[in-house]
């Protein structure tokens, strides 16, 4: 394998919370630093009534316990097991691909093998498995998320009303078409054939018409390029920046 895919070294900004229509709560613990890299990832708390959802957390500073824990593949700025010990609880069930599943045996919980099709009716939150890969090689013919992999995206309905999208690492593929009736749509826009660029963020945004877009896995050199989806987002749709605002960022 020619991809590196480095581990998080350290925490660099302080929590970030959306709440949405008072139904649901949305947390992030800001950008980390990978190889020198300082970049927004993918993990997110989401609290719903009485429950706790994770979403790919790393490098977590939250002390709820989980409830339930969405795992989307196995990259480590994705999969770090010792968030996952810090969080779980042990009435915690763990949603996965089964290759995240293999890795995470020796936890004392629920773990839930999942791949693309699947869904899953969990005590206060309904779930499906959507597709998540990659269409471009990031050298000759290797891509990082192959779609024999299986990984997963997820659509999580809370409430019965709240619908959450979290896309995981994925281009902009065919099957994704056809999801609908989002309210909040996490999609990634760092490109570089790893996952959606900014305007394939924004051809996917457009189409499944979320009422809210949140950007995730992007290196933070490239923030100014948020003004930029903002931009080709349809007027429908309000794009929330999670990351720290700072005196030059422009969004």
């Amino acid at each position: 394998m020619l991809i590196k895919i480095y581990a998080s070294e350290q925490r660099l900004d302080e929590p970030q919370v959306i709440h949405y229509q008072n139904e649901i709560t949305i947390t992030t613990w800001g950008a980390i630093r990978i190889n020198s890299v300082h970049f927004f990832p993918s993990g997110f708390q989401i609290r719903s009534k009485n429950l706790v959802v994770y979403i790919d957390p790393v490098k977590v500073t939250a002390i709820e316990k989980a409830d339930y824990i969405f795992i989307t593949h196995s990259h480590p700025d994705h999969l770090s097991i010792n968030d996952i010990k810090q969080i779980m609880k042990a009435e915690t069930r763990i949603i996965c691909p089964k290759s995240v599943g293999k890795k995470l045996k020796k936890l004392k919980c629920e773990i839930t093998a999942t791949k693309p099709g699947d869904k899953r009716n969990f005590n206060g939150i309904q779930c499906i498995a959507v597709p998540a890969y990659n269409t471009r090689p990031v050298f000759l013919w290797i891509k990082a998320h192959p779609k024999s992999r299986e990984n997963c995206g997820y659509l999580i309905t809370f409430n019965e009303n709240v619908v959450v999208y979290h896309a995981g690492d994925t281009d902009n593929v065919p099957e994704l078409g056809n999801i609908n009736n989002v309210d909040i749509a996490f999609l990634p826009v760092g490109g570089d054939n790893l996952t959606m660029n900014i305007i394939d963020a924004a051809e996917l945004a457009n189409r499944i018409n979320p009422k809210v877009l949140i950007p995730m896995h992007f290196d933070l050199v490239k923030t100014n390029e948020l003004q930029r989806l903002r931009n080709l987002l349809s007027n429908d749709i309000k794009m929330e920046s999670m990351i720290k605002k700072r005196n030059d960022d422009p969004v």
